[in-house]
């Protein structure tokens, strides 16, 4: 069984580990590590910022994880709020907390991670894993992400995300119902909408679920920002899911899904700009739309209409483009049904 194992390095009076075993840290402690990750084209490393709590008394394991792009930044609060606040006298089992988990992402504050090859390139970190040994730095970071820190060590995940930059989401998940205990998850957490969603390969949690391990994706409003009702609701969700699988009892459930009256789709339908130009939304996060509906309109330089569109889909509205100026194949309004 892997170990962990130290490089010796210090990073930020914290101690830096090329690979994490949570079975051999030291219980009823909270630890804190800089995970050393692929290297930077000046044969520095990138550290990806690692919590685990270890409770008193052995039990299963969770993830939480985040970071995955750049620009999200809400699940990075709710992590830090969930370590301040756990008591490992009362905790069994382990709860690990990975922040940042693409450094380079967060350093350009970008949804992909920024290759210099060849005068610079861009990978989507979260269609990588479980990665490449052998493939470029960002591939490699996904390995090392998958079988040096999260490979068995991990029972159960939540991976945070946000919308990305000039488009928002309210409190929603993703989560594949044909995992029972995915499902569960998902309907703990006080959510506005929830997908039921057969995933897509390469993410992080599709790539758990195909090995074996419930997992759910929790999308939190905007990028770029920290908004306090959406993280004070997802902590109360994984704090749900706390109890329900074991790990806590002293917290009680009385906020989810169902007092919540979470709207649940399985598909969504995306309006997307036909033009460039200036974006005018119609609709609200969370409105219910009627097929032919005009849901947006972009305008010229001039403030000439150039486009309405209207959505040929039903349903409640997920997601939308916040910025004002939107080009050819940028989202407008996506339709949850």
């Amino acid at each position: 069984m892997q170990k962990t194992i130290y490089t010796g390095d210090i990073v930020q009076q914290t101690p830096v580990i090329s690979a994490l075993s949570i079975h051999d840290l030291d219980d009823n402690k909270i630890h804190r590590f800089m995970f050393q990750s692929s290297q930077m084209n000046i044969g520095q490393y990138w550290y990806v910022p690692v919590f685990v709590a270890k409770g008193k008394k052995p039990g299963k394991s969770i993830l939480l994880n985040t970071g995955v792009h750049g620009d999200e930044l809400n699940g990075a609060r709710v992590i830090q709020k969930i370590f301040e606040s756990l008591d490992t006298e009362n905790l069994l089992g382990t709860i690990i907390g990975v922040l940042q988990a693409s450094p380079n992402s967060l350093m350009h504050i970008s949804k992909n991670w920024h290759l210099s090859t060849d005068g610079g390139d861009f990978e989507n970190m979260n269609r990588m894993y479980p990665g490449n040994e052998n493939g470029n730095t960002a591939s490699y970071h996904a390995y090392l992400l998958w079988n040096k820190l999260w490979k068995n060590n991990v029972d159960y995940v939540i991976d945070l995300h946000s919308q990305s930059t000039d488009t928002e989401y309210p409190l929603f998940v993703f989560a594949d119902y044909r995992n029972s205990i995915a499902k569960e998850m998902a309907e703990l957490i006080p959510a506005d909408q929830v997908k039921n969603d057969q995933g897509e390969k390469g993410t992080v949690e599709t790539t758990f679920i195909e090995h074996g391990i419930p997992a759910i994706t929790i999308e939190l409003g905007a990028a770029r920002t920290f908004q306090a009702d959406y993280i004070n609701r997802s902590i109360i969700g994984i704090k749900n899911i706390f109890t329900y699988l074991g790990f806590i009892d002293n917290h009680t459930i009385t906020q989810t899904a169902k007092t919540q009256n979470t709207v649940v789709g399985d598909n969504m339908y995306s309006v997307k700009a036909l033009h460039g130009g200036y974006a005018e939304i119609l609709v609200k996060i969370g409105e219910k739309i009627t097929s032919g509906q005009i849901v947006a309109k972009q305008l010229n330089a001039f403030g000439d209409v150039i486009q309405e569109y209207a959505s040929e889909q039903a349903g409640t509205v997920v997601s939308v483009n916040t910025g004002a100026l939107r080009e050819k194949g940028g989202l407008l309004v996506r339709i949850l049904y």
